[in-house]
């Protein structure tokens, strides 16, 4: 099998990664250079898809998927490193498709393995996902601010959990459900319909969100951005959302 593997970030100074307990871009190039070298080892043949310039963040996506596409692999894989509140810990893998689900569910069942929370598979059309052209998994190993994470986390015996999932048979079992958290608004900000930078997407795209409390479907807060449900259809059909949440916190429902 011919897999593309994406090491997250890793394109300075354009596109990097999270900072906390530990930086992103050093955990994700840990485990994605152990990963291809299981891959190998186990006689898959594997892309680097990892950039090694962009002149944006949306040009290092693209260069992602273009390797990807080109090459004809047969499944993606992003690795992340997510990041929050120095609390929200464990895993959770975003996919778009039946068969990327599969194969994320498969992955997800290897890594809590290792102890990590179980935070689900999710369907969140993330660049990389939507612009490949094979099944495409994100994962986000685990919190890089999260003490409990930090303290778990190994690079090799992640890489290996990860390799189990993709080269063994996916689980069907469904996944437990996260938490939910709302999204208290104190000022003002940007609401836009995807995690791209805001002075590349169409104008009539964007629009202010006021101030107010809004559900939060999904917490990843890598790139100050979260992804909220917006209830005013006079916008347009989409109900789904991210907020730059710069001035906000999050509150978890009881």
């Amino acid at each position: 099998m011919k897999f593309g593997i994406d090491i997250g970030h890793n394109c300075p100074p354009h596109d990097v990664g999270a900072t906390g307990i530990q930086q992103e871009d050093t955990l994700t190039k840990a485990v994605g250079t152990k990963l291809i070298q299981k891959l190998k080892a186990a006689g898959h043949t594997v892309v680097d898809c990892t950039p090694t310039s962009a002149s944006n963040v949306n040009d290092s996506l693209r260069q992602r998927t273009n390797k990807a596409n080109a090459n004809n692999v047969n499944v993606f894989v992003s690795i992340h490193f997510n990041k929050f509140n120095a609390i929200a810990s464990g895993t959770e893998i975003f996919a778009i498709s039946n068969t990327s689900k599969g194969i994320a569910k498969s992955v997800l069942k290897e890594i809590i393995k290792l102890g990590f929370k179980d935070r689900g598979v999710k369907n969140t059309g993330f660049f990389v996902l939507k612009n490949t052209q094979m099944p495409a998994i994100l994962i986000e190993c685990c919190f890089c601010d999260a003490k409990v994470d930090m303290d778990r986390f190994d690079a090799e015996k992640m890489a290996e959990a990860i390799k189990d999932g993709l080269i063994g048979e996916s689980d069907e079992d469904e996944t437990k459900p996260d938490k939910s958290y709302i999204l208290e608004i104190t000022t003002k900000t940007l609401l836009k319909p995807s995690t791209e930078q805001a002075s590349e997407l169409p104008k009539n795209s964007l629009f202010d969100i006021e101030p107010g409390k809004y559900p939060v479907l999904d917490v990843r807060f890598e790139e100050n951005h979260y992804w909220v449900k917006w209830p005013d259809k006079s916008k347009g059909n989409r109900n789904e959302h991210f907020v730059y949440a710069g001035h906000s916190k999050v509150i978890e429902k009881p």
